[in-house]
């Protein structure tokens, strides 16, 4: 008898943007995990450059192609793929290059067509973007830190603490600077193949987002709703992390949409 073959199971994939890593969406996977059927798997990896995974970023096609090789190897199917912030564009590039592989795509708070703000522009120029990833990232990495363990620290249960301990502490140890300068460079120069793959989208996708979302534009939010056919577009309260700070409205939201779909 054979012990190595993978029997797919529907999966819902939830990936964090950057600078992050999996441990922000584990109070939205628990919240998750009490609505939808036991038989669908809910998956958090960390991204190439983050956490836990030991692979140097990439841009938004890097990301597609890890995305792909990463689920053939998990034995996913249905699948359905949440990409939260610039997660979103390497999420919508795997869904247009590989259409099927999905049952759904869910765009959170994501970027897309005039996402750019100045201060995009600032943080991916030479020097300049180097100067102040270092800065922010590198040198400033112990207090970024202990915010980020006093937010999550709010919205964590007991239960889940560990997991997302677990992935920032990975992060300690890493050139996370680096990983953000990497993927700044790839929002600047790349949107334009993002947006160009929008129209070849042919699986049913939710635009989520928030109502008080300071980091994504609404006209950027409305081009992503016009240029995905047939793609429905659901707001809920709350600003850009709606995995941390929203999570049962998150997780409702995302529960109407891919339900039917990883269990029809």
């Amino acid at each position: 008898m054979r012990h190595d073959v993978v029997v797919p199971r529907p999966t819902l994939v939830l990936l964090h943007g950057q600078p992050d890593s999996s441990a922000s969406f584990w109070a939205l996977r628990r919240a998750l995990r009490s609505r939808l059927n036991r038989r669908v798997r809910i998956a958090v990896p960390d991204r190439p450059g983050y956490g836990a995974n030991r692979l140097a970023a990439t841009d938004f096609a890097g990301n597609a192609s890890w995305l792909g090789g990463w689920l053939r190897r998990f034995g996913a199917g249905p699948v359905v793929v949440v990409g939260h912030s610039w997660a979103g564009g390497a999420a919508a590039m795997f869904a247009s290059g590989e259409p099927g592989a999905l049952a759904g795509l869910i765009l959170m708070a994501s970027i897309g067509p005039s996402c750019l703000l100045r201060i995009d522009r600032v943080l991916a120029a030479p020097a300049l973007g180097e100067l102040l990833s270092f800065s922010m990232l590198g040198i400033g990495l112990r207090p970024v830190s202990r915010h980020a363990a006093s937010v999550l620290g709010q919205h964590l249960s007991d239960a889940d603490a560990p997991y997302a301990w677990a992935s920032g502490a990975a992060m300690q140890h890493r050139p996370i600077w680096r990983s953000f300068l990497s993927e700044q460079r790839a929002l600047v120069s790349q949107l334009d193949e993002v947006t160009a793959a929008l129209p070849s989208i042919t699986v049913p996708t939710l635009i989520l987002t928030g109502k008080d979302d300071q980091v994504i534009p609404r006209r950027t939010v409305e081009a992503l709703s016009s240029m995905i056919p047939g793609a429905r577009n659901v707001e809920i309260a709350g600003g850009h992390d709606l995995q941390l700070r929203q999570p049962e409205a998150t997780a409702q939201a995302i529960e109407e949409f891919a339900g039917p779909l990883l269990d029809p």
